[in-house]
């Protein structure tokens, strides 16, 4: 599609959480001093220097008069980590912000940012397809007759090119695993999922068990930084007209 939303290098992460062994899959099988130690462990390695080498540095010096004592890291990748620790239940939140506008941006495609909050729960190349190899020919087929769509001016050849984007789209859903992304974190213990797009940014949140946070981060990473397919393109777009008409869109 010829208008596309590029993420910024600064990035918000928000994350709260009980941490856990990364060794274990369960926590009821570690003992409180051993989970009370990792944490310990954990706490230096993230105030010593050391850390620097690993890829991140605090950037904000310990308050005490911080209640939830919420310390930030800045990763060499432009990423910004707020993290706190809630140790009243084994499980963690987190929410990934993205700086992409307001719903309504950009200027020259209105809604754009909100259609790409969307978009990015189609799933990845490994995510949402029974076979991408053959999947991928059909959606860059579609790319190219919304391009064709974008810049035809003549009203029937725009209708003409609307019903070969209507044929490639269904060629295309056949490899499609609708709401695979949603089913895999509802298999890992999600409590709470949502995202929205407001005045300055667009948010993605989850609460899941301390034993999924590098499946969350995985999983994240590769969503919305690794390899995300931005297929069901033209069901999706429905789907956001209808939330402007309803005035349900965030």
């Amino acid at each position: 599609m010829r208008h596309r939303i590029c993420y910024p290098f600064l990035i918000l992460l928000f994350l709260i959480g009980c941490l856990g062994p990364r060794q274990s899959t369960t926590t009821s099988a570690v003992s409180a001093n051993q989970v009370k130690s990792e944490i310990q462990s954990k706490k230096a390695s993230l105030a010593s220097g050391s850390a620097v080498n690993l890829g991140y540095r605090r950037i904000n010096q310990p308050d005490p008069v911080d209640l939830m004592d919420v310390a930030i890291f800045q990763l060499d990748n432009g990423l910004t980590v707020y993290l706190t620790e809630n140790h009243e239940e084994p499980r963690f939140y987190a929410e990934v912000a993205v700086r992409v506008g307001a719903k309504n941006d950009p200027e020259d495609a209105t809604g754009l940012a909100h259609y790409l909050e969307h978009l990015l729960f189609k799933g990845t190349q490994e995510l949402g397809t029974i076979d991408y190899k053959k999947e991928k020919p059909h959606l860059d087929r579609i790319t190219q007759l919304y391009e064709q769509h974008f810049g035809e001016a003549n009203p029937e050849k725009r209708k003409e090119i609307y019903v070969q984007i209507n044929a490639e789209s269904q060629l295309a859903s056949q490899y499609a695993v609708p709401n695979e992304l949603d089913k895999l974190y509802a298999s890992m213990g999600a409590s709470f999922k949502n995202a929205g797009t407001g005045q300055e940014l667009t948010f993605y949140q989850v609460n899941l068990p301390s034993n999924r946070l590098q499946q969350w981060a995985k999983i994240e990473s590769h969503r919305l930084f690794g390899t995300p397919v931005f297929r069901l393109f033209h069901i999706e777009l429905e789907t956001v007209y209808d939330e402007n008409s309803f005035g349900t869109a965030y």
